[in-house]
């Protein structure tokens, strides 16, 4: 609760502040600078934990330390339980004072904080860090202290930090610098450490890929075009989605991507790229990115067909053309032990009617018998029917699917 409640108040003063823009990466190293803890000024809010003096003019009985409790309040004398957390010195002054008009005639109150508890003290640490949350802050603490509880930097981060102020102020501090020389200011309770990321250090891959968008470059080392294929899943069969599902736009991304015709956009320049070439051995073709470079890898010209009944993936599956019923039978990853492969049929809309062709596939997955592998239109479905299903429930069904899937 004392976390939450102190983070609600730090967070409040983010939404006017604008971010500063950074650029370097840079290593976390280990400084420190000494100072006395702030003063209860207009500008702290006081946390659960610290222990406040509190005196009255005149009034000795009513001069006493109190600690604000993790619910927020402070026991004082003839008053109970006061709510302090959350409160300026000056907000809490004139509430015990309003409160204190009623046994005191013009009652004058004073208040301190005597011991900022470990609530009271703390940051917080955001943006391109391995830990971001709330850390305590030892008085007068400098950067190195709580960028490194927080775990640190991550790969991404830039190698400046923005730090902003419960006043409404912030400043920007390099990290290169602070180790060596102190910079940076000292921080207060409260006050928002903000790593941001490495601006434009990003590539994309679009087109006809299983996960296309946009990837962090590394820190260290190089991205290149074999490098982007594997990271948008190109070099690998997509796990995302059962093959042959209805509405799917890739089966296979090799089978339905124009690897010849593939291209490396940088600015207004647009550079070919031949990624079947690249996969045969051809490392010239294997270019060297740079952020913000965009990888396009475009659709091949396909065919839509179906393969339903007794074949392992049963669906709608997109097919390169010219397409055959060998390529429809590989996409739907064969038939099933139950098929009756002498008895399959091809139907076609004809004249915006349903015509079935018989083929036996039997003897052309046994011998690919070309002669015998008929080409596919957009539209035709492949239909495997089990065996011991009558024709006359078979023709039934063909007659009625075309109007279903067309």
């Amino acid at each position: 609760m004392r976390v939450g409640l102190c983070l609600v108040l730090g967070l409040v003063g983010l939404q006017s502040l604008g971010l500063a823009q950074v650029e370097k990466a840079a290593a976390v190293g280990a400084a420190e600078r000494s100072a006395a803890p702030i003063a209860c000024s207009d500008t702290y809010r006081i946390c659960p934990g610290d222990t406040l003096s509190i005196a009255v003019d005149g009034e000795d009985v009513f001069t006493q330390e109190c600690q604000v409790n993790g619910a927020g309040t402070i026991s004082y004398p003839m008053l109970g339980d006061v709510p302090a957390a959350g409160a300026t010195c000056s907000d809490l002054r004139a509430r015990l004072e309003e409160d204190l008009s009623r046994y005191l005639k013009h009652p004058t109150v004073m208040i301190t904080v005597k011991e900022y508890g470990q609530v009271g003290m703390s940051v917080f640490v955001m943006g391109e860090v391995r830990s971001p949350g709330v850390y305590p802050l030892a008085g007068g603490s400098g950067l190195m202290q709580p960028l490194a509880a927080a775990g640190g930097l991550t790969e991404y981060a830039s190698g400046q930090v923005t730090v902003m102020k419960r006043t409404g102020e912030s400043w920007v501090a390099s990290l290169e610098d602070v180790p060596g020389s102190g910079a940076g200011g000292i921080l207060e309770p409260g006050d928002v450490i903000l790593v941001q990321r490495r601006l434009e250090q990003r590539y994309a891959v679009l087109g006809e890929v299983p996960t296309p968008g946009m990837f962090d470059m590394p820190a260290q080392g190089e991205v290149r075009v074999l490098d982007a294929m594997t990271q948008a899943g190109l070099l690998e069969p997509s796990t995302d989605a059962s093959p042959g599902a209805p509405g799917s736009l890739l089966d296979n991304p090799i089978r339905t991507a124009d690897l010849e015709h593939a291209s490396v956009t940088r600015g207004e320049v647009v550079i070919p790229v031949d990624l079947a070439a690249l996969l045969a051995g051809d490392a010239g073709q294997n270019i060297v990115l740079r952020s913000g470079d965009v990888l396009t890898v475009p659709q091949l010209p396909v065919v839509r067909v179906y393969a339903l009944g007794e074949v392992k993936a049963a669906g709608r599956h997109n097919l390169p053309e010219p397409a055959s019923v060998l390529d429809l039978l590989s996409a739907a990853g064969g038939i099933t032990a139950s098929a009756r492969p002498s008895d399959a049929s091809i139907i076609r809309m004809v004249d915006g009617e349903p015509a079935a062709t018989p083929l036996d596939i039997g003897d052309l997955l046994r011998d690919g018998d070309s002669e015998e592998n008929p080409s596919l239109q957009e539209g035709d479905v492949l239909f495997v029917p089990a065996r011991g299903e009558s024709n006359r429930n078979v023709w039934r069904l063909l007659s009625v699917l075309p109007y279903l899937i067309f």
